[in-house]
């Protein structure tokens, strides 16, 4: 009996999850590649472009997607500065931190802090 082929599905959410774990691991370390992305998953960035493509992916949205959620996952804990959250998902400035979170949440990160978490 041959083994069935892996269903898109299953292929898909495969390299998405890998993706983004390794985001998480380039985000704690400080920056964040694609190129290094790309290099830890034996492939060149065109190809890892492509092969996010076909998924209807690309590296800046799961990029997005990962700073979203540990940016809410940060902003649970009230004593951590907005700035240090900034830096630790790879924004330049705290402002360009605020203008992703408020595009994220609708709302501000000081604000969603004092209403939600209150």
């Amino acid at each position: 009996m041959a083994l069935e082929p892996l269903s898109p599905e299953v292929v898909r959410a495969s390299l998405s999850s890998k993706v983004s774990s390794l985001i998480s691991i380039q985000l704690a370390r400080g920056k964040v590649g694609v190129e290094v992305v790309a290099s830890q998953l034996h492939m060149s960035r065109y190809t890892l472009h492509k092969k996010l493509k076909r998924e209807g992916l690309t590296f800046a949205r799961l990029l997005e997607d990962v700073r979203r959620k540990q940016a809410l996952t940060y902003m649970q804990d009230k004593t951590k500065p907005l700035v240090e959250i900034a830096e630790q998902l790879g924004f330049s400035e705290l402002s360009a931190f605020s203008r992703a979170f408020k595009r994220w949440m609708g709302t501000s990160p000081a604000e969603y802090r004092s209403i939600r978490l209150s």
